[in-house]
Order: C-alpha cells, then structure tokens, then sequence
C-alpha cells in the first residue's frame, strides 16, 4: 500500500522512537535519514526537485506537486561528532551534511509537525519560561548570573543549577555522561565561572508529583510520578523511568501544556510538570523527547497519534 503523500521522518531508523512510528506507516513512501544516513538515502536534489529512498528500498520524489508531511526526532544520532575537531576536514564534511539535510528540511512542499525553526528555538529553555510566563503558566523563578551571591539572594539558598544547553555529553572514550538537575549552596560555587558553560539558577520546589505531559497537535496524555524518596531529577534514580503510572486527573496541565506548545509553534512535545502543595509547574519541554519509556496506553496512543498526523488520517 502507497500512502497518499510521502512521509520523511528526521531520526536514526535504529531509535526505537523512530521504529515505532514507521512500523505504522506503509513502507513504501515511508522515508527516513538523517546526517549520516544521507548517502544511502538521497538520490537527487536541485533547487525545484527532491528524490529520496523509502524504507521499502523505492524512490520517492517530493516537489511542488507532491506534498509530504513529516517529522523531526534527531538530525543526527548521539555521538555522531565524537572526537571530530572543530576547523578541522572531519568538521567541514559534518558540517556539509548538515547543510544538505537542512535544504530538504527547507524543501516546500514539506509540512512538518515541528518545522525546524521553532524546533530550535523552542529547544531554548529561557524561550520556554518566557514564553509560559506570558501565559499565565506557573513557572520556577529562573535566572542566570555569574554571581552565586546573587543567585542565592534571589532564588534562595540553597537553589537549582540546570544545563541551559545540552543535558548530555560524551567523554573521549565514547562513554555517555548526563547532567543532572542539582541542589546546590552559594558557597559550593565560590571559585566556579557559572558563565563559563552557562546553567540556569531556579527556586527549590519542592515537589509531591512529577509529571510527563506528552503533546500531539490539540491532544495530550499525563503520566505521574510519586515524588516520595526521589532526588530533585527523579532520572537519577533508574526505577522512577519505569514507575510512572498513567492519569487523567490534571486535565487543566494538559491543557497548558497544549497551549505552550501550540505558541512555541511545536507539533510535537514531551513536557516536564511537578505539583507542589501550591499546585502545578511547569519545567521543561523537548520538542523531539522520549514518550516510549510511559505506560501503556499512553506509549502506543502517542506512536498512533503521529502516525496518524503523518499519514492525515
């Protein structure tokens, strides 16, 4: 079976995200690449026509009078850089990779469920805080200075330090590290530049209740955490990614949470929320984050949903 229009999907066709959308779509004109996969998928490319390869092995050409959907998981897999200097041959030829994929991310007659624009701009966590701010969402008092004296006087004392950038890096030897939210006091942060890899400083909540809110479109679907005994990033501890439970008792959440992402222009969102006894916040959204490690139903509801835009049915 041909689907009606194309589907290009932006990810590693190994990323059991990416997987369990295509095994809802027909093979054939089912497209997925990203940087590294460009050579085995790109046939041609001039200024008016794009031809690609499905998973189905076809051709598959996108144009003004074949319009396609689709959508951005990773332009590139973890570690794709490793160990690549920056000025460097290496450098350049990842960097025309990147120039080639974002053409046809460019391509017209593309509609992207996160087009890549806002996907960047949204990946920003002070976009997401002002942006919630402005509609009445309930956030952390969030700031970022070089002055812990400052911080603390502010934010209180002791306060939260998370990555403004990045969450997640890779060492030389290909081992995988993640920075964790931390807890941290003023004086643990005399004689460290806090502006030498900026982090953002934020009040302490306390939280009863984690939540995961994923978003498609005007849907949502909430999943709660028990608090109780867990580290301020519930992550570090390995069984709260197989403990959350799902609920449908914070309608109003997911209703924000739709709102925020529908103004922050992402199709797509997986969100983080805590409850504390003054209710609801909001801390974090990823326009491309992992929704398969959430309970069923949720998880197959979420995979059918994009599917489902993809294929506009």
């Amino acid at each position: 079976m041909i689907s009606a229009a194309p589907v290009l999907i932006v990810g590693d066709r190994a990323d059991p995200h990416v997987e369990a959308i295509v095994d809802l779509l027909p093979a054939q004109g089912t497209v997925v690449l990203d940087a590294v996969s460009l050579s085995s998928v790109v046939q041609w490319l001039d200024p008016i026509n794009v031809r690609l390869v499905d998973v189905s092995g076809a051709a598959v050409s996108l144009g003004a009078d074949r319009a396609a959907r689709g959508w951005i998981r990773r332009l590139a897999p973890a570690g794709w850089d490793l160990g690549v200097t920056l000025g460097s041959h290496g450098a350049a030829r990842l960097s025309s990779r990147l120039a080639l994929l974002a053409a046809i991310l460019r391509e017209p007659s593309l509609t992207w469920l996160t087009p890549v624009d806002p996907l960047f701009a949204a990946e920003n966590k002070v976009v997401q805080y002002r942006t919630a701010m402005a509609i009445g969402i309930r956030v952390p008092a969030t700031a970022v200075s070089g002055a812990p004296g400052d911080l603390a006087a502010d934010l209180g004392d002791p306060f939260i330090l998370k990555p403004l950038g990045p969450g997640h890096f890779q060492e030389p030897d290909g081992s995988s590290q993640v920075i964790y939210v931390k807890e941290v006091r003023a004086t643990d942060l005399a004689h460290i530049d806090l502006l030498d890899a900026p982090f953002l400083a934020q009040t302490v909540i306390a939280a009863d209740v984690h939540l995961r809110v994923v978003t498609v479109g005007s849907r949502a679907w909430t999943a709660e955490l028990d608090a109780a005994g867990l580290p301020v990033d519930w992550r570090e501890h390995e069984s709260a990614h197989h403990t959350f439970t799902a609920t449908e008792r914070w309608s109003q959440v997911e209703k924000a949470a739709v709102r925020l992402a529908t103004i922050l222009g992402v199709g797509y969102s997986s969100q983080d929320w805590l409850v504390d006894e003054d209710g609801p916040a909001f801390v974090d959204l990823n326009p491309g984050g992992q929704w398969l490690f959430l309970p069923e139903p949720i998880a197959t509801s979420v995979a059918q949903a994009l599917a489902d835009w993809l294929a506009d049915r």
